[in-house]
C-alpha cells in the first residue's frame, strides 16, 4: 500500500473509522498504459514475465484512462486503487511515481500466487474491503479483460467498465474536438 503523500499516511485504525463512498480500481496493462509484451494476445505468462522489465516499463505509453485517475484521486471519501495481475516487482511503485500515477493502494500478484487473473483480482478486492474493515459505497472497476470484469461484476457493490471502450471513446472525442476546432 502506498500513501497519497508522506503527510497523509492513513494508519490502519484510521481506515477502519473512515467510510469511502467510492472505490476506483484501475488495471495497468491496456487500461492506463499500453501493455508491455503480448500476454493478452498469446497468454504466454513466462514470455510476459520476461518482457516485463523495469526498462521497458519506463517507456509505457499513457492511454486516455490514465488522465481520468486525476479526477478521482484526492476527492473526499474516495479511494483510488491500482490493481494488476503482474507478479510483484519492487520497482513498480517507483515507475508509477515517475509516470505520474496517483493512487492510494497498489495491489500486485504475490510471487507464489498462480490464481487466474480474475480470481486474484476478486480475492484481493474482497480482502481489501473485508480484512481491513473498510466501509464502502460503490466499487468502480476499470479493466480491459472481459473475464476480470465478469468476475468482479458478480460482487453486488461493483460496477465494471471496459477500459478499451473508455480509451477508444476518449480518443474519438478528442479527434472530434480537434476537427471542430479547425472549422
Amino acid at each position: 500500500m502506498t500513501p497519497r503523500t508522506a503527510k497523509n499516511i492513513i494508519t490502519m485504525r484510521e481506515w477502519r473509522k473512515k467510510t469511502f463512498t467510492d472505490l476506483y480500481v484501475f488495471d495497468i496493462d491496456n487500461t492506463i498504459f499500453k501493455a508491455v509484451g503480448s500476454y493478452e494476445k498469446d497468454y504466454d505468462l513466462q514470455k510476459f514475465i520476461k518482457d516485463n522489465t523495469f526498462f521497458k516499463n519506463l517507456f509505457l505509453k499513457k492511454l486516455p484512462v490514465f488522465y481520468a485517475i486525476a479526477k478521482f484521486f484526492g476527492k473526499p471519501n474516495t479511494l483510488v486503487v491500482i490493481q494488476t495481475a503482474r507478479a510483484r516487482k519492487w520497482w513498480l511503485p517507483f515507475v508509477l511515481w515517475l509516470k505520474g500515477v496517483k493512487y492510494d493502494v497498489l495491489m500486485q500478484r504475490p510471487i507464489s500466487n498462480n490464481q487466474s487473473s480474475s480470481s486474484l483480482k476478486k480475492t484481493q478486492l474482497i480482502n481489501l474491503i473485508l480484512w481491513r474493515n473498510i466501509k464502502i459505497g460503490n466499487v468502480f472497476f476499470i479493466d480491459d479483460n472481459k473475464e476480470n470484469r465478469d468476475v468482479i461484476q458478480s460482487l453486488s457493490y461493483a460496477i465494471t467498465f471496459n477500459a478499451e471502450e473508455l480509451n477508444k471513446s476518449a480518443i474519438e472525442k478528442e479527434i472530434a474536438q480537434q476537427i471542430k476546432g479547425r472549422k
